[in-house]
């Protein structure tokens, strides 16, 4: 393969979390107050994915007024329990297996708690997996390099056999700062280019298409 040490992202990347997202953010803004009729749920998705989770809730607490701190938690109340229902991206078993088949590893770097690396086992999906970083690690968020550099410490990886895969640009910069490649997946097309990385793709099956040439 052409990068045989995979790093991947959670949300969006390999678990299609953003419809529960969404749906519990709109429900937090209800909780706070606000009208069901003035929340565009829109907006409230490409904030998320454009920038991150973070950005969504200090951009729509200050539109509304409202105590960022409590948003927060109402909308973490309400995403939790979605996490079980979400669904695995198409595409991404097939390159996860075929990874380890070429005698590749494949890494978790997630800004979640453990509760991620629950999910991708009922998705059967966590055999696949030679280690990971989540929320529980408390290391710096991305586009800060230092979990990936821990991780490439602590399994002797390579860097110029690795590629961060990602569906932002944050996840793109982490990546080229800890000294290895990275891949955009933004089936959308609503990710504006900063981060300059490798490959970009619509569907992660052209992924294992480039990976495999």
């Amino acid at each position: 393969m052409r990068y045989s040490q995979l790093f991947w992202d959670f949300d969006g990347t390999l678990v299609d979390t953003y419809p529960g997202m969404v749906a519990a953010f709109g429900e937090a803004l209800v909780a706070s107050g606000v009208n069901d009729f003035e929340i565009d749920q829109d907006a409230i998705y490409q904030a998320m994915r454009q920038h991150s989770l973070g950005t969504a809730l200090q951009r729509f607490s200050a539109e509304y007024q409202l105590d960022v701190s409590r948003l927060k938690r109402l909308y973490q109340l309400r995403a939790e329990p979605r996490l079980a229902d979400a669904p695995v991206v198409d595409g991404a078993a097939e390159i996860l297996a075929a990874t380890v088949a070429a005698g590749g590893r494949n890494f978790l770097l997630t800004h979640r708690n453990h509760r991620a690396m629950d999910r991708l086992a009922t998705a059967d999906l966590a055999q696949y997996f030679s280690g990971q970083v989540t929320a529980d690690d408390d290391y710096p968020r991305k586009p800060d390099p230092t979990s990936l550099l821990a991780l490439c410490q602590q399994y002797a990886v390579k860097r110029q056999s690795a590629l961060m895969i990602g569906d932002r640009n944050l996840d793109v910069q982490a990546g080229h700062r800890a000294g290895m490649a990275g891949a955009l997946f933004d089936p959308e097309h609503l990710i504006v280019d900063e981060s300059h990385p490798e490959i970009r793709v619509i569907r992660l099956a052209e992924l294992l298409t480039w990976l495999q040439a």
